[in-house]
């Protein structure tokens, strides 16, 4: 396989996303049911408007279930695109500890996400030593 070089070569596209009308809890629920730390928020033609991330939800106080994320959520996201190089998504992702990047068309609609889990699997692919088994950690 050849090493992946755009974040479209490994992005995911199937997502899991809230509005900004819906409730802190719908987006605990959604976390919880999909295994995931984040959701994108998204308009009503699914353009990104913000990220509601499990930090939010547990570091910034106790809110009410049934608050809306919009109050809460990050409206500065940091996107990428298909277009964008591997290496640029990784750097964004080192330097700002993100552990996902929203992917988005150039007309801001959401059309994937790049996750941490995303990178590694992209490594595992292109590298023959990855598939190893994990060496234990040394306990003395």
């Amino acid at each position: 396989m050849t090493r992946p070089s755009r974040v479209g070569d490994l992005m995911s596209t199937a997502l899991v996303f809230v509005r900004d009308t819906d409730t802190l809890a719908t987006a605990r629920r959604e976390m919880q049911r999909a295994g995931i730390h984040h959701l994108p928020v998204v308009d009503e033609h699914q353009n990104l408007i913000g990220l509601i991330s499990n930090t939010d939800l547990t570091e910034r106080g106790r809110p009410g279930r049934t608050q809306r994320i919009g109050k809460l959520m990050s409206r500065a996201v940091v996107t990428v695109t298909p277009e964008t190089s591997v290496t640029l998504a990784r750097e964004l992702m080192l330097e700002n500890v993100f552990r996902s990047l929203p992917v988005v068309g150039s007309d801001g609609h959401l059309i994937g996400i790049l996750t941490e889990t995303d990178l590694l699997r992209g490594i595992r692919a292109v590298d023959p030593d990855a598939r190893r088994q994990p060496v234990e950690p040394d306990s003395s």
